[in-house]
């Protein structure tokens, strides 16, 4: 407690009928002349509290900061466990040194209500719990209503610690992908080097292409049946991306074309006749074991009971298809054991011909043999149909003689009945080439160096600053308002720098009439003082200042 030696100038006291509401602080004049560094000494702490926090506020915003991208128990070798102690030990400090701030305000409007309103003891003793926190008082009393301003600030300061809770979210934990470039040796993906490639073809005569060889019908048909690119070799192992270009060869498909008669068979549904319902296919324009030889596709969704086939949502069109060259680029990526492929096609031209001369009675080179079996392959998948035959018994026989009943653009559904759903068959068919394609990656063709980025993995921290932020500058801003009334309140109505101290408290409660509200008598207050009734307010009685009734100031 601080002990003024100054003098204090006082104001003499209004009558009884004027002691009501009326302010009762120091006059401006009376201030102004009473300004001196004692009579500001006090303010000293809290503001001093004030910076303190501000301080504490800046710390930790430049902590997370420096914590912020960094591995966590990595540069420098700190565990995660005292990064985020310290982040907890700003925001308890932070909170402590604003409640003591606070502590300040409470107390001077303690005194600006006391030295106002008249009160009864009960009222009093209210308001003294109220000032030391305690929380039954403060808000299951009438504290509310006899000193509201009193209640907001203490609620202010029992607030507080949410600061405190939420200010060390602001800095967490997440996962951070780095890619770093490095060297690697990946497939040179050169098929058209014979020296080195495995031969994708097979050949009668040794000069035209007669099929597909067996490693890549089975990785074709793989590739066909899973709907997606196999799993692809990682030349650089886990958690890394690499590249590969290839020549190879796509499906330049014109929709909405008129199909060649009887493409889709003959049904009529009225007729006991027998009749064809033709949900697929696909037929070759030519020669069918000539990879350059366009074909016709048609496609139905449609159950096999009729009726039923509006209640399916589908695709239904036509198509002629060309297959043309191609060169793809491929990006293979390995995360955590995920494979993920991207890629770019960019059509180049017409096929040349793996299965006759060309002008000039030139025969199929090499790429031309390599490239061609890629479409036979993934063209033959695709030709065929998918059809039934029924009759005035029903089904009579079922002609499914087209690989692409795997193919993941159709959904086949026997809810109800047997339906063909069918997707977006032209980008399923570009998608088969380059599925094939990219499963040509499975087979040698030989190696080359490379450069593969390398995808690592880390727990850094992440720091969100407004997470920071909000709640500490709701409490600095909560507590600099506060601040600034309890000063207004102190230099007005507090000139003694009366504390809650026992000292204090024992020196305004010195009069005669307010000595009597202690006594007891077999338990019970005594006539002179009734605690519900009689009324007392702060103020100056014969040059003393202490609690005292109406009637001791007149």
């Amino acid at each position: 407690m601080v002990r003024l030696s100054c003098a204090y100038i006082a104001k003499p006291e209004a009558s009884p009928s004027k002691q009501g509401r009326r302010p009762t602080g120091e006059s401006v004049e009376a201030i102004r002349e009473d300004l001196s560094f004692p009579r500001v000494k006090p303010l000293i702490f809290p503001f001093a509290c004030l910076v303190g926090g501000v301080a504490l506020a800046l710390g930790h915003h430049l902590f997370n900061q420096w914590a912020d991208r960094r591995t966590v128990g990595k540069s420098p070798n700190i565990s995660q466990q005292w990064v985020l102690r310290v982040g907890t030990a700003f925001g308890f400090a932070f909170q402590t040194i604003l409640a003591a701030s606070l502590s300040f305000v409470v107390c001077q409007v303690l005194w600006y209500y006391v030295r106002r309103k008249y009160m009864t003891l009960q009222d009093l003793n209210t308001l003294y719990l109220v000032e030391r926190r305690d929380v039954v008082s403060t808000f299951l009393s009438n504290a509310l209503t006899r000193a509201p301003f009193l209640v907001l600030v203490v609620t202010f300061s029992l607030v507080l610690p949410i600061a405190a809770i939420f200010s060390p979210a602001s800095l967490s934990v997440v996962f951070h992908v780095a890619n770093t470039p490095g060297p690697c040796v990946v497939s040179a993906t050169d098929i058209a080097n014979s020296s080195v490639a495995d031969f994708l073809y097979s050949t009668n005569d040794g000069i035209f292409m007669s099929g597909v060889s067996g490693p890549v019908l089975k990785i074709t048909q793989r590739t066909l049946i899973g709907g997606v690119i196999p799993s692809l070799p990682m030349f650089c192992g886990d958690n890394c991306i690499y590249e590969a270009s290839m020549d190879s060869m796509t499906f330049e498909c014109q929709e909405r074309v008129t199909l060649p008669p009887g493409q889709m068979g003959r049904f009529d549904a009225s007729s006991l006749a027998p009749g064809t319902l033709t949900f697929w296919n696909a037929t070759s324009d030519g020669l069918s074991n000539d990879p350059t030889v366009p074909f016709y596709v048609g496609w139905v969704t449609q159950a096999y009971k009729l009726y039923m086939t509006q209640y399916l949502n589908g695709t239904s069109g036509s198509a002629y298809c060309t297959p043309m060259l191609a060169h793809y680029i491929f990006s293979v990526q390995r995360l955590n054991g995920v494979q993920i492929v991207s890629y770019t096609t960019n059509i180049t031209g017409p096929m040349e011909s793996a299965t006759q001369y060309h002008q000039n009675v030139i025969q199929p080179t090499f790429a031309a043999l390599q490239i061609g079996a890629i479409g036979l392959a993934a063209r033959n998948h695709l030709l065929g149909s998918l059809s039934i035959t029924s009759g005035r018994l029903g089904v009579e026989s079922t002609d499914y003689n087209s690989s692409v009943i795997s193919a993941p653009f159709l959904n086949l559904s026997t809810l109800g009945a047997e339906s063909y759903i069918w997707g977006d068959v032209v980008k399923g068919i570009k998608e088969t080439a380059a599925n094939i394609t990219a499963s040509m990656l499975l087979l040698d063709l030989g190696m080359k160096n490379s450069t593969c980025i390398y995808t690592n993995q880390d727990l850094v921290y992440s720091y969100h600053w407004l997470g920071l932020w909000i709640p500490y500058g709701i409490a600095l801003h909560i507590v600099t308002v506060s601040l600034l009334f309890g000063v207004l309140i102190f230099l007005r109505f507090n000139p003694e720098n009366l504390t809650t101290s026992l000292s204090d408290t024992i020196s305004i409660t010195r009069n005669s009439t307010f000595d009597n509200s202690g006594h007891k008598v077999n338990g019970n207050a005594t006539q002179a003082v009734h605690e519900d009734t009689t009324q007392f307010r702060l103020g100056k009685q014969g040059g003393h200042l202490g609690f005292a009734t109406q009637e001791d100031f007149t």
